[in-house]
């Protein structure tokens, strides 16, 4: 894993629910307070690595089951983005 990616996957394991709200505004993603506290508290537990796309995809899906599957593939394609 080279530096940008221990970047990117350290920020997304240690985001806050505010960090979580403010970027899903810029993004378009809409998440309430709720949401974003259990989708913080899930990415802090599990360390994901969001450039291994089958860990990617499992996160997703745990996504969806907190914010539904429409907000979960706004998630995916935003992560899809970074990580090209």
């Amino acid at each position: 894993m080279n530096i940008y990616q221990q970047i990117v996957n350290k920020k997304l394991n240690n985001i806050t629910p505010d960090e979580l709200i403010h970027y899903g505004l810029q993004y378009d993603i809409s998440l309430t307070n709720d949401q974003a506290k259990k989708i913080s508290a899930l990415l802090q537990s599990k360390k994901v690595n969001v450039f291994n796309t089958s860990e990617r995809i499992q996160l997703m899906k745990d996504v969806a089951k907190i914010t539904g599957h429409e907000t979960a593939k706004k998630v995916n394609q935003l992560f899809t983005e970074f990580t090209k």
